[in-house]
């Protein structure tokens, strides 16, 4: 008996340089044909980034027992995700199902096919953890500097947020009426306060948050007391030698 296919297309709606489906549907056929397999059925999905229900895909899954062989046009119409995309096709081998993506010329109803697969999964994989790694070493580079990486937090503003001036990216100021909020938090603590009882002071003062808003929280008090090598005006290096801070401290 032949080889039972199904397509299958997707696009998502934000990204206007995409291959229509109906394309994608019309190339997995004419591969369908060529290799001499019986067209079962096609299947698609359209939807925005990443809020996509896939019904499509769902359904195609569901109907697995009816099929020896999914076709699609680009490997990522399957899984965004390298490493979902590998779980999957391992997913299929297990049940004796295949795939194939016509952009990478990928076949696994051949034993070359599942092969360059793997290699081309497992290089992909290999490019997002060295690109996690040098971000992680970016972002230790710029904190062993001295300067904030991410929001500012409680107490402090963003110059960079002010001036534009890519020298001033992370770099802070202190933002004064947040600045005693800080003091008052830490003298609070420093006097026996519990952090709940903290807490219920800032909101009956009416007291805004980071965000403007007076939803203050044990969380959030915790973590302004747990910085206070940060208010206090220091950090430690990469060589854990203590630095000051270019901004003015708080405490």
């Amino acid at each position: 008996m032949g080889m039972r296919a199904v397509v299958y297309g997707r696009i998502s709606t934000d990204l206007q340089s995409e291959t229509s489906v109906n394309e994608q549907i019309r190339r997995c056929k004419q591969y369908v044909e060529m290799k001499g397999w019986e067209l079962i059925s096609e299947f698609s999905d359209v939807g925005t980034g990443m809020n996509m229900d896939r019904d499509g895909f769902k359904s195609m899954m569901e109907r697995i027992e009816e099929w020896d062989v999914v076709v699609a046009f680009k490997l990522d119409r399957f899984h965004r995700s390298s490493a979902n995309a590998q779980s999957w096709a391992s997913d299929l081998n297990a049940v004796g199902k295949n795939f194939v993506a016509l952009d990478i010329d990928v076949d696994t109803t051949t034993a070359m096919g599942m092969a360059v697969f793997r290699i081309i999964t497992a290089l992909n994989q290999m490019e997002v953890e060295v690109t996690k790694e040098r971000t992680r070493m970016g972002l230790q580079g710029v904190k062993n500097e001295g300067r904030w990486v991410g929001k500012p937090p409680y107490g402090y503003n963003s110059v960079f947020a002010s001036t534009g001036d890519e020298g001033d990216k992370g770099i802070l100021s202190v933002k004064q009426s947040e600045a005693e909020i800080v003091k008052m938090i830490f003298e609070l603590r420093d006097s026996g306060s519990t952090f709940s009882s903290i807490v219920e002071r800032l909101i009956d003062a009416g007291v805004l948050t980071k965000t403007g808003k007076r939803s203050w929280s044990t969380a959030t008090v915790r973590d302004i007391l747990n910085r206070r090598d940060f208010y206090e005006g220091y950090y430690y290096n990469l060589d854990n030698e203590r630095q000051t801070y270019t901004w003015g401290s708080i405490l």
